[in-house]
């Protein structure tokens, strides 16, 4: 017997789980190794409170599961854990045991660090979610059923105006869906499909669609789409070609010859004018070069002078006779530039061939027209590029100091922490030495030296937090606001306990924020309304939310955003004069003394730098012994 109990410890020690066996008292009875391991446990723990064991933020959640158990039945749920490593997650089971008259005598708690699973799906699942690229999902039977926020902004709808409806309510072309969704269950693939979609507001966009589908054996799971928005490209694209349109009946209205070449020098277009002034078709002068009509004494240097132009990518003109359709020869006049595109590459030349005897006025006028355009992109090109080097400059600038705000973070969070760590640690141990033998005068002495160094290790810790409140490019993500306060709530548990403090919360949005500085946030504002609270009144605090126009509204918001989230947080404490609304945001700023109450002054300031990081505005509404209620307005992105 006593071997079958060892091979069955030996199983469970083995098994690569958290497992332990507590009773209805809430005492642990058994636990196996990983169980051990994981709460850091020396020796046999059987006979202790599982609270003790796991702590209190475990055991609560824990706890709201024991319904389930007491009347029997198994319960599944994730618990998630605040530790040195970070933020772990464990998936948890507990079994309910029962007596031989189907009582409930106790539950057997089985969990999985599943913490890098779960930061795997998160992580895949924000990726897709938030991805800069519009993706969407349909079914057979043409249902989108998954939609990501690219896609939803792109066309300007909801979640539930979009997803659950048919693909072919939001295409111009409806045949197109049938011959996309044909292709796509006969398992082929969309590549580059033009198509033109329509948004919530009317209007249309271009779009080029790849496409292909998700099979399970021989059953059609959905599609997967990628949208790209080619809008842009289209108009542009029309622009250019009805530019080209215009520039070719302008050419055809201006009284002289229009001429452009491509790349390699060769004459691609003559306007209509060339007829009139040479009796022959544009046909016959895009094959022949206008060249072969120049008097033969003139030719060679005019050759010449355009090949040596051509070759230096320089402005080309020339007087010479020309050839005309009575057959005479007339003084002419030619002149051209080069077409750049934005990378400085010649695209060709486009110039004007004039019959000058009689239009002089408009040769001076043409010319004068294409050497300003030649030195506008000139200008154009030189300003753009004198704007890139001081772009680079302070770019670098950027970095050195960001290079100096890393050092003063890691100054802050260790060099000068530590020595205060140590002043404290040393006058502890002095003091337990030689306590006894110190004077009263002595030991008041020591209790202000201890609380300077406090003082000074919680300023700090401030100035750190302020520094960070900085630190929020690319940690932003899309978080539940009721969570966090509710995590912040957790917090201050202890707190709230001693204050006996009553907090209210309505129902806050889902932003996207930095979310340990919106931690923070709530952590400074819920602290102060217990800190500042009547001493002969129960602290109450309110926190509050609505969705209000962006228009119009006080402290400086505009209509950058059509709506704001105002989140106000009241209570009814001892409050201040209206005078120093403003001024409590201040860096360091004390409404009281450190004798009366703690703090460094710089909390309000973290607040204020965090909402602004975020693109809002925070203040403060208050009179002495009436309460303070803090309004923070939030851009609703959405």
């Amino acid at each position: 017997m006593q071997s079958e109990f060892a091979d069955l410890e030996f199983l469970i020690n083995s098994i690569p789980a958290l497992v332990a066996y507590i009773d209805c008292n809430m005492v642990l009875q058994f636990c196996n190794r990983p169980f051990k391991s994981w709460f850091g446990i020396n020796g046999n723990p059987a006979g202790q409170k599982f609270q003790l064991i796991a702590g209190s933020h475990i055991f609560d959640q824990v706890q709201r599961h024991l319904g389930k158990i007491l009347v029997g039945d198994c319960a599944h749920f994730e618990i998630l854990v605040n530790t040195q490593n970070g933020i772990q997650y464990l998936e948890a089971t507990l079994s309910p045991d029962f007596d031989q008259f189907r009582q409930v005598k106790g539950f057997l708690f089985h969990c999985l660090d599943i913490t890098e699973k779960s930061k795997t799906e998160r992580a895949l699942k924000d990726y897709f979610e938030n991805a800069s690229i519009c993706l969407h999902w349909v079914n057979g039977d043409g249902i989108i059923v998954w939609a990501n926020l690219a896609e939803l902004n792109l066309l300007g709808y909801t979640e539930d105006e979009y997803i659950g409806r048919h693909i072919s309510e939001f295409h111009v072309n409806k045949s197109a869906i049938e011959d996309i969704m044909w292709r796509l269950t006969n398992k082929q693939r969309i590549e580059n499909y033009d198509t033109q979609l329509i948004c919530k507001d009317g209007s249309i966009k271009h779009v080029t669609l790849n496409s292909s589908a998700l099979w399970e054996g021989e059953k059609f799971v959905h599609t997967r789409c990628f949208t790209i928005d080619v809008t842009e490209q289209k108009l542009a694209a029309k622009k250019i070609k009805e530019s080209e349109e215009r520039f070719r009946q302008m050419a055809n209205l201006v009284p002289l010859v229009i001429w452009s070449t491509d790349e390699n020098g060769d004459c691609n277009f003559l306007s209509s004018k060339w007829e009139h002034l040479t009796g022959k078709s544009v046909e016959e002068g895009l094959k022949a070069l206008w060249f072969s009509f120049i008097h033969p004494d003139d030719r060679g240097k005019v050759v010449t002078s355009w090949m040596s132009s051509f070759r230096a990518n320089q402005p080309f003109e020339g007087k010479f006779r020309f050839l005309n359709a009575s057959g005479d020869y007339i003084v002419a006049y030619a002149n051209a530039s080069p077409i750049y595109d934005n990378g400085k590459k010649v695209l060709g030349y486009i110039g004007i061939l004039q019959d000058i005897s009689a239009e002089e006025q408009i040769k001076y006028s043409l010319e004068k027209m294409v050497l300003d355009r030649t030195e506008d992109v000139r200008k154009r090109n030189l300003d753009l590029k004198q704007a890139k080097t001081v772009l680079k400059k302070k770019n670098e600038e950027l970095e050195k100091i960001n290079n100096q705000l890393s050092s003063f973070a890691h100054i802050a969070s260790h060099d000068l922490q530590e020595p205060l760590r140590k002043i404290q640690l040393n006058l502890g141990k002095l003091f337990a030495m030689d306590g006894e033998k110190i004077s009263e005068e002595g030991k008041d002495l020591y209790r202000r030296i201890i609380d300077s160094t406090s003082r000074m290790r919680n300023l700090i810790q401030d100035l750190l937090t302020y520094a960070r409140s900085n630190d929020y490019e690319g940690k932003l993500e899309e978080v539940d606001l009721n969570s966090i306060l509710k995590e912040t709530i957790n917090t201050l548990d202890t707190k709230i306990a001693e204050k006996n403090a009553t907090i209210r919360s309505e129902k806050l949005p889902i932003v996207t924020v930095v979310p340990f500085q919106f931690h923070q946030l709530f952590l400074n504002l819920l602290s102060n309304a217990l800190k500042f609270a009547k001493p002969d009144k129960q602290p109450y605090i309110q926190v509050s939310c609505e969705l209000v126009e962006g228009s119009g509204q006080k402290k400086g918001l505009g209509d950058t955003y059509k709506s704001y989230y105002h989140i106000s947080v009241s209570d009814n404490g001892i409050g201040f004069s209206p005078e120093l609304s403003e001024k409590i945001f201040e860096m360091f700023y004390r409404l009281h003394g450190r004798a009366k109450y703690e703090g460094t002054g710089l909390g309000l300031a973290i607040c204020k730098k965090i909402v602004e990081n975020h693109q809002g505005t925070i203040f403060a509404d208050s009179r002495e012994h009436e309460g303070s209620v803090f309004h923070i307005y939030l851009p609703n992105k959405k």
